[in-house]
């Protein structure tokens, strides 16, 4: 599931479908999902730089996923690469690494992709 952030301001610009199903919804849908395949949910999360990496997105993103799927779920962290001309970028390794130390805060697990 490519959610990207927590919340649905923000998510309507990262994820243009979000117009369509809001972050509630895709995660109800993704309980949904575990339940019929007793699967966990794998979340993916691009951290960008000073878009969606603050702490209080990376505490609502675990107290929402905690709520909604509680063990199964798992948040895929994943540094956004390079790309010349973008006006985005990784976020640093202290930013990503707080990140990571909230969403477990919250119970849920996560790493982040090399």
């Amino acid at each position: 599931l490519s959610l990207h952030t927590p919340d649905d301001e923000l998510r309507d610009t990262l994820v243009p479908v979000n117009n369509r199903w809001k972050v509630d919804e895709v995660l109800d849908a993704a309980r949904y999902y575990a339940d019929v395949t007793g699967r966990r949910v794998s979340v993916e999360y691009a951290l960008i730089r000073d878009v969606n990496d603050q702490p209080w997105r990376a505490d609502l993103l675990g107290k929402k996923l905690h709520s909604k799927l509680g063990p199964l779920v798992h948040v895929n962290l994943i540094p956004l690469n390079p790309t010349p001309g973008s006006e985005w970028d990784a976020s640093p390794k202290p930013v990503e690494r707080e990140f990571v130390k909230r969403v477990l805060a919250k119970g849920v697990s996560c790493t982040v992709r090399d």
